[in-house]
């Protein structure tokens, strides 16, 4: 009987076990999960005060390239989510963790774009818009 009773006891004790790490790895899994790069096509990542980004708004603005080019925008400095998805680009573009600013553009061919220039280049292109546009 008293056998018995320690069996029962250790399967209980094991089965609570079992459970937390089974529920510790889906935690795991669904974290990995939020945090995985979704994918998409063109994403513009600015910073809010940022003025290279001002000038780039300013130049979709005025070009009108949102009605030529689909693109979503995605604040960065004030939106952790949307920062940690930005470097999580950045990281599979195989840049540096110092190289990360804004503005930024992750392109619909998986490359990552940081800076005005080449932003603007890509934009530019994407659009049809002439080189001396502004």
């Amino acid at each position: 009987m008293q056998n018995k009773k320690l069996w029962i006891i250790l399967g209980g004790t094991f089965l609570i076990i079992a459970a937390f790490v089974a529920w510790g790895l889906m935690e795991e899994k669904q974290a990995r999960k939020e945090t995985a790069v979704p994918d998409a096509s063109i994403i513009y990542y600015y910073g809010e005060e940022c003025p290279h980004c001002k000038v780039i708004n300013e130049f979709l603005e005025k070009n009108d390239v949102a009605s030529k080019v689909s693109f979503t925008k995605k604040e960065v400095w004030h939106d952790q989510e949307n920062s940690a998805e930005m470097q999580a680009r950045a990281e599979s573009c195989g840049l540096d963790k110092n190289q990360i600013g804004v503005p930024f553009v992750y392109t619909d061919e998986g490359k990552c774009l940081i800076g005005e220039p080449d932003v603007k280049k890509f934009f530019s292109e994407k659009a049809g818009i002439a080189e001396e546009a502004e």
